[in-house]
């Protein structure tokens, strides 16, 4: 019986991708990733103008404006690795080069507090996705001027920053549960856990693209603290959101030091 087989990237009826919604003109070369449709639609007020607004399926919530004379797309790329590699695809295929994660981790020390910022210089692959796009020797990393430029801007935006290796895994419970673990990645000095930056810093790279993150902490995995549990709430109501702002501040940096005038994404097509 012979195989159906697809081509490499769907498109629906012009052009418009089946996650995203989006066709030609829709994205910005420097997109912020979200996990919540809210976020998206809480950056309307911090754009001059809105010119794309789109909602999927799949909760995919997209949103291009311009901020400081400067295109810009925000987009609710879901939660996990799996979704948010749907979305960057066709994002990069529509024009996407800078990819930005405002998220939020579960800190594996006990010195980094509740509120802190966290700036992965890289993070261990320990999640299904990303074996698809390389081999486990593959490093998920972030390009330094990415890790400077949002460390600079959350600092100036009054938090406490780190920066150094995170782990990206599948499963929010057991990351959290199997006690083994968390003694493990503690005592190899690694910063936090979370479900989607291993994957975006090994898409964008083999896509030729660049990608950072910056994640709030709203959890202590070793201090037993957690914003869901009533521990600083504000944090997941305000200052989560809060960071659009920060990492706005940035993009505006990295436009003057990434080139973006190479060959552009890889395999497109």
């Amino acid at each position: 019986m012979p195989l159906l087989k697809l081509p490499k990237y769907l498109e629906m009826p012009g052009h418009v991708g089946p996650v995203t919604g989006l066709g030609p003109g829709d994205v910005a070369e420097f997109v912020i990733l979200t996990n919540f449709r809210e976020h998206v639609l809480k950056t309307r007020p911090l754009f001059d103008a809105v010119s794309h607004e789109v909602s999927a399926g799949w909760d995919v919530t997209t949103l291009t404006g311009i901020h400081q004379g400067n295109p810009v797309t925000v987009c609710c790329a879901g939660i996990g690795a799996g979704q948010t590699s749907n979305v960057m695809e066709e994002l990069i295929n529509l024009g996407g080069r800078v990819f930005l994660q405002i998220g939020a981790t579960g800190a594996l020390q006990e010195t980094i507090a509740m509120g802190d910022v966290i700036i992965p210089s890289g993070s261990v692959r320990d999640e299904g996705l990303t074996r698809y796009y390389a081999p486990p020797q593959y490093p998920a990393v972030s390009d330094h001027r990415i890790v400077g430029a949002l460390a600079r801007a959350a600092r100036n935006a009054g938090k406490t920053v780190h920066t150094g290796i995170i782990r990206t895994t599948d499963g929010f419970y057991p990351s959290q549960r199997i006690d083994a673990f968390v003694e493990q990645y503690h005592d190899m000095g690694v910063l936090s856990v979370e479900q989607e930056v291993a994957a975006i810093l090994t898409v964008a790279a083999i896509r030729g693209c660049y990608a950072g993150a910056a994640l709030l902490v709203i959890g202590n995995l070793v201090t037993g603290e957690h914003s869901f549990n009533g521990d600083r709430p504000d944090l997941v109501e305000t200052a989560w959101f809060e960071q659009v702002r920060f990492v706005l501040d940035a993009i505006l940096t990295l436009r003057r030091e990434l080139d973006l005038t190479g060959a552009g994404p890889r395999d497109r097509g």
